[in-house]
C-alpha cells in the first residue's frame, strides 16, 4: 500500500512527540518501575504534581530559557495555564506550601511527563519524561553528597555501563563575577563565553568589560578547570575572595563522602561549568555517557527557590531523562527481555480451567487466552524456549504443549510445573 495513503499519514502527529508501542513502551515502564524502585530504596516518597499549573507559578522562577519554552494556554475564566516544563519547580512549591510543617529533611521523587517546545531531535522530545529527586530542608555537602550518589546509582540502575557525572560549582562562580562591576547583560555575555569554552570569545568579552591582571586570568582559566580532584587545588590558584574559597572547601567535603560512598570515579569536576537554571544556587551537575552528544541527568543546589513559595529552605536535587535514558543503554548494547507470554491457552477452557487461569495471573504470570490451531498441531512445533501452550482436556485434566512435546496433566500437576516458570 502506498505510505502516502496509510492512516498513520492521514492522523500525523505533531512535532516532538511519539507513539509508544509493544517493546518500547514495556522497556518505558519497566525502567520507569525500577528508577522508582531505586529512590524508594533511599527513603524518597513519591509526589505526583499536576500536569499543568498557573502559568505564572512555573514561569516566575524558571529561568528565562525555560519560561520561553513553555506551553500556554488559556482557561474559560481567561487565566493563563502552562503545562509543566520541569517537575523541580513544582516540588518545591508542594514543599513550602502543603508540607512546610513536616518534619525536615524531605526526600520526595517523581516521575511523570515534561513539556517544552524546542527543536526535535535524537534524545530531545517537547513532551519527554522526568525521573528525579529532590532533598529538601538540609543544607550541607552530606546532602548534595547522598543527591550525587543516588543519582550515580539511578544511572546503575537505568542499565548504562559507561557514563561520568560532571560536578560544578556555581558559588565558585559567582564569587568570582562578583568581583565585576559592570551590567546584566555584559556579565550574561561573559558566562555566555564561559560556556562556549573559547578562548577567542572569553578574551574578547573581557577586553569590551576592560578586565585586566589577576581577575583577568582567573576567568581565562575558568574554562580549563576541569578533570580530577586535582581541579579543586588548581581551583585555590585563582580565587580571588572567601567565597571562591569556600566554595572549594565544600567541594572537598563533597569528595571525601564520594569516595565512601563508592563512586567518586564516576564523579569529575568542571569549575567552568556555568550553565543551567537560573535557581540553582550551589553544586551543579551533569551526566554523559558515550554516544550522545547531550546530557542524561543534570541537577544541583537551589537554596533560593523554596521561599518564592513559602518558608525558604536548602534544597537539592536531580533529573533523568528518562528517554534519553533509554537511547542511551540501546546504544550500549542493552538487549530488552523478550515481550511475549508465559502462556497461551486454548479458547473452550472449562470453569476449573479458567480458575487456574485467574490464579496463575494473580501470580504475577502473563497468559493469554486465544483461538488456535488443533493442540497436537501446535505441540510439533513449539521449540526450546518458546512459550508453552495449554488447553482444556476435560474432567479437571490440562493439555500442555512445550519443547518436551504433549503431555496431559491434572489441573495440580500442571499448576505446580507452572509454579517453576
Amino acid at each position: 500500500m502506498n505510505s502516502s495513503s496509510s492512516p498513520h499519514a492521514q492522523w500525523p502527529l505533531p512535532q516532538g512527540v511519539v507513539d509508544l508501542v509493544y517493546q518500547d513502551a514495556a522497556s518505558k515502564r519497566e525502567l520507569e518501575r525500577a528508577l522508582a524502585g531505586c529512590f524508594r530504596a533511599w527513603s524518597y516518597d513519591e509526589l505526583i504534581p499536576p500536569s499543568f499549573e498557573y502559568a505564572d507559578t512555573l514561569a516566575s522562577e524558571a529561568g528565562v530559557q525555560l519560561a520561553e519554552e513553555m506551553y500556554r494556554f488559556t482557561d474559560r475564566d481567561g487565566r493563563t495555564l502552562a503545562l509543566r516544563p520541569d517537575l523541580t519547580i513544582p516540588a518545591a512549591r508542594v514543599a513550602a506550601t502543603r508540607l512546610y510543617d513536616q518534619p525536615m529533611p524531605l526526600r520526595l521523587f517523581y516521575i511523570g511527563s515534561v513539556f517544552r517546545y524546542e527543536a526535535p531531535q535524537a534524545g530531545r522530545q517537547r513532551e519527554f519524561t522526568q525521573a528525579g529527586i529532590e532533598l529538601i530542608g538540609a543544607g550541607t555537602p552530606a546532602a548534595d553528597a547522598e543527591v550525587l550518589a543516588l543519582t550515580v546509582e539511578a544511572l546503575h540502575t537505568a542499565g548504562l555501563g559507561q557514563f561520568q557525572v560532571a560536578l560544578g560549582q556555581m558559588a565558585y562562580f559567582r564569587g568570582l563575577l562578583a568581583e565585576l562591576d559592570a551590567p546584566a547583560a555584559a556579565r550574561q555575555a561573559l558566562q555566555a563565553a564561559i560556556d562556549r569554552k573559547n578562548p577567542a570569545d572569553l578574551a574578547a568579552a573581557l577586553d569590551q568589560l576592560a578586565i585586566a591582571g589577576p581577575l583577568r586570568q582567573a576567568f581565562l582559566l575558568l574554562p580549563e578547570l576541569h578533570g580530577g580532584p586535582e581541579v579543586l587545588l588548581a581551583g585555590r590558584t585563582i580565587c580571588v575572595n572567601r567565597a571562591m574559597a569556600a566554595a572549594l572547601d565544600w567541594l572537598e567535603a563533597i569528595h571525601e563522602l564520594l569516595i565512601a560512598y563508592g563512586v567518586a570515579g564516576q564523579i569529575t569536576f568542571d569549575l567552568g561549568e556555568t550553565r543551567g537554571m537560573e535557581y540553582y544556587t550551589g553544586i551543579t551537575f551533569k551526566g554523559y555517557t558515550p554516544g550522545l552528544g547531550f546530557s542524561v541527568c543534570s541537577g544541583g543546589r537551589y537554596d533560593d527557590l523554596l521561599g518564592h513559595y513559602g518558608q525558604p529552605r536548602p534544597a537539592v536535587g536531580c533529573a533523568l531523562w528518562v528517554d534519553r535514558l533509554l537511547l542511551a543503554r540501546q546504544r550500549q548494547g542493552w538487549q530488552p527481555a523478550a515481550l511475549r507470554p508465559d502462556l497461551r491457552w486454548l479458547a473452550g477452557a472449562c470453569p476449573d480451567c479458567l480458575r487456574t487461569i485467574v490464579e496463575l495471573r494473580r501470580r504475577g504470570l502473563r497468559v493469554e487466552l486465544e483461538v488456535m490451531a488443533d493442540l497436537e498441531e501446535v505441540a510439533r512445533v513449539v521449540q526450546p524456549g518458546a512459550t508453552p501452550v495449554a488447553a482444556c482436556s476435560g474432567a479437571g485434566m490440562v493439555m500442555l504443549a512445550t519443547a518436551a512435546g504433549l503431555r496431559r496433566l491434572s489441573l495440580d500437576e500442571f499448576a505446580r510445573e507452572a509454579a517453576a516458570w
